[in-house]
């Protein structure tokens, strides 16, 4: 089975930043590492899944063009993550005692993964 090539792109945007450099405005350091782990391992584990059923990479890991994660309703549902995903569907996704449900988001102008964040 291969991998989705939006999977593919996750992962390596994902891998590009460091744990110890906040890759935009809104992340304390170490909040920002355990969303960095916390990410990929989604990615890893859920991330074929979650393309299958129709999560896109703003949906997941979008933020702010200014703002990163200061303004959290710009934020893809996995920015900042600090609990375990337990399920993905097409509806919504399961994070630790919260689900997060699909709802056509309200995107920002300019919106832009989170590896793609310019200072």
């Amino acid at each position: 089975m291969s991998i989705p090539p939006a999977v593919l792109t996750w992962s390596r945007g994902l891998a590009g930043l460091s744990p110890g450099v906040s890759p935009c405005p809104g992340l304390r350091p170490e909040e920002w590492r355990v969303t960095l782990e916390r990410c990929t391992a989604f990615v890893d584990r859920w991330g074929a899944q979650a393309h299958e059923m129709g999560w896109d990479t703003l949906r997941l890991f979008g933020v702010g063009p200014k703002t990163g994660t200061i303004r959290g309703d710009f934020c893809g549902i996995l920015i900042p993550l600090s609990v375990d995903v337990h399920e993905v569907t097409a509806e919504w996704i399961k994070l630790g005692k919260w689900t997060a449900y699909r709802h056509e988001p309200v995107k920002m102008p300019g919106m832009v993964p989170i590896w793609e964040f310019q200072r």
